[in-house]
């Protein structure tokens, strides 16, 4: 099966909260820039997730060890692995 999104983020703005996804993204910037920062599953369980979780706190994201998956802009696209918030 596959999909397609389309989202819009204002600069200086943040589109959701950091969160998990049960997909697989490609991301395509179309204009401007944005950091992507994918962590590590808390869980085995969070690896290849059913379902989409829960918007995560702060609390929960400090706990986690993140690298920064890279920078999305117009010529260069991202991927978003299924499982990574």
């Amino acid at each position: 099966m596959a999909g397609a999104n389309t989202y819009l983020t204002p600069p200086g703005t943040q589109g959701f909260a950091p969160h998990y996804d049960d997909i697989e993204a490609f991301v395509l910037q179309l204009e401007g820039k944005k950091h992507w920062r994918v962590y590590s599953p808390r869980t085995s369980s969070e690896a290849l997730p059913q379902f989409s979780s829960a918007n995560l706190t702060q609390a929960e994201l400090e706990k986690l060890l993140g690298r920064l998956l890279g920078e999305a802009a117009p010529s260069r696209p991202a991927d978003g692995p299924r499982g990574g918030p």
